[in-house]
């Protein structure tokens, strides 16, 4: 049996760091890939030419998101009642959106592996849209019930958001609480500032088991056939809840997040007839 004694003379820091933290509790994992998006911008451009849709790479991955995580249908899930594992039944997806005044909102995105790519885009932007211009019902009840709200009372009523929503599954969206309000996973866009490489906090609120940062494609090394070349890279930065989601999981939805941005128009066969009779 392993025997301890008292450190005789522990660095100042070591005693400050050891009285300051906590024992862990965050199940956070983290880890990111870099994709070559040299097809896939070219397929960015084509498509609009042909359709006239604005395609970003943020609808590109959002899509493969949605589509991974319904090929997995195990963890698109989430924790309820401090430990139970509930599946969800639809592939959700929470994309972040910048408003004008500088605050940061979202639309949630519901059944989008069920989604056409053409469908993605024209939700997406007419959503965001509606939230920048402060339209969007859920955001103005949401930000209109906490913009008033005391700082001293905004945790109690946070707790009792996440209760309703989360716990007991209300749909209370005249009252800013839709039920599950993150859904499957969240996708934010920091490559527009110029962020390479960043991983995004687990909101308590969110129940998601994945957090996807999307960054600036950059030039980078990449090996093909034994020789180093270079091309555009998206570096993809995911933070999972090991809860839900371990090692072989996160590998497993990695690969199928890489072919679907590397292969956006995948079983897209109105697009690939479009883009082909253009090419």
């Amino acid at each position: 049996m392993a025997k301890f004694k008292s450190h005789p003379n522990p660095s100042t820091f070591r005693r400050i760091a050891g009285s300051m933290w906590r024992r862990p509790t965050d199940p956070s994992i983290y880890g990111f890939i870099d994709v070559d998006v040299s097809d896939t911008l070219a397929f960015i451009a084509r498509y609009r030419a042909v359709t006239g849709r604005k395609l970003t790479m943020t609808h590109v991955v959002t899509h493969a998101v949605a589509r991974a995580f319904a090929a997995y249908p195990d963890v698109n899930a989430k924790i309820r009642f401090g430990g139970r594992i509930d599946l969800r039944d639809s592939v959700d997806v929470f994309v972040s959106v910048a408003t004008s005044g500088g605050d940061l909102s979202g639309i949630k995105l519901e059944a989008v592996d069920r989604l056409p790519l053409d469908a993605v885009v024209d939700h997406t932007t007419e959503r965001a849209n509606r939230t920048r211009a402060g339209t969007d019902e859920t955001y103005r009840r949401s930000r209109s019930a906490l913009g008033g709200t005391p700082w001293w009372l905004l945790r109690p009523l946070l707790w009792l958001s996440d209760v309703a929503s989360n716990e007991l599954q209300l749909d209370l969206p005249t009252l800013g609480m839709p039920r599950d309000p993150f859904g499957t996973a969240v996708v934010t866009n920091v490559g527009a500032f110029g962020i390479d490489t960043a991983f995004a906090p687990f909101v308590p609120l969110g129940r998601c088991p994945m957090l996807l940062l999307v960054s600036e494609v950059k030039k980078r090394p990449v090996v093909v056939d034994d020789t180093v070349v270079v091309r555009p890279v998206l570096r993809l930065c995911g933070t999972f809840d090991h809860r839900i989601i371990d090692g072989v999981q996160a590998g497993l939805l990695a690969d199928a997040i890489r072919e679907g941005v590397m292969n956006p128009d995948a079983g897209e066969s109105a697009c690939e007839l479009r883009l082909a009779a253009a090419s």
